[in-house]
């Protein structure tokens, strides 16, 4: 089944992922970038950064940036970089190519290409991939037959999945708010540093001012003493 993908973009998909990125900017920081911009609520510097380090081949930002254009239902270029990190591996990305099957965003709608792509990022331990499956074989969504034995199966992988995801999550949080406390820590230094600064440069000013008016007040002070010459 064809993929309604551009040209130039699956040329792109092509060169990409022979490309090393050795040789370019450290993607990983455009991504922290791009992250930032994502809790500063700007989708675009966001998309601007991650669409860098997507372009580098750098997997995570394939996925993110996907994913947000997938948000701005710009779902044809979606799929593009969601292929391109499934192909790769990630399982985020292979989750969510077959969530875009099953719901025929930006493919061809194919219940078979969802339960392949969804089985592939479950069999990673994606939790989310192995709660959709285990649902799907429980009600027989995305076509498949009932089976509760293979429901079971993907359920039993789910509280461990939950707790690792829950600890992850949990140490992110503590991450975040470390390098929020770290950033505001630096801003008070730097704010503390500026204002003493300024009051350096002016305590400098006022002595100048001093020193001058102690000049001119000497200066004068001799003009009066000087001795008049004889004619």
């Amino acid at each position: 089944m064809s993929i309604n993908l551009s040209q130039s973009f699956v040329i792109g998909i092509v060169l990409l992922i022979g490309f090393s990125p050795a040789a370019l900017a450290d993607p990983a920081g455009d991504v922290a970038l791009a992250e930032q911009a994502m809790d500063e609520q700007d989708l675009h510097e966001a998309a601007i950064y991650y669409r860098k380090a997507a372009e580098q081949n750098y997997l995570p930002a394939q996925t993110a940036l996907g994913e947000l254009l997938h948000t701005s239902e710009d779902f044809e270029e979606a799929v593009g970089w969601f292929l391109m990190a499934a192909y790769q591996g990630d399982a985020a990305a292979a989750y969510d190519l077959g969530q875009a099957y099953a719901n025929g965003e930006g493919v061809e709608k194919s219940f078979g290409k969802a339960v392949y792509w969804i089985t592939h990022a479950a069999e990673k331990n994606y939790l989310s991939a192995v709660q959709a499956l285990a649902a799907a074989y429980r009600t027989g969504d995305f076509g498949l037959a009932k089976d509760l034995d293979q429901a079971k199966k993907w359920e039993s992988r789910l509280p461990a999945l939950r707790e690792a995801s829950q600890k992850a999550f949990a140490e992110k949080l503590v991450k975040l708010r470390t390098e929020r406390k770290e950033a505001r820590i630096a801003a008070i230094k730097e704010d503390i540093a500026k204002k003493e600064a300024a009051k350096k440069a002016e305590d400098n000013a006022a002595a100048k001012k001093v020193d001058d008016a102690d000049e001119v007040t000497a200066k004068k002070a001799a003009e009066k003493t000087e001795p008049v010459q004889a004619k």
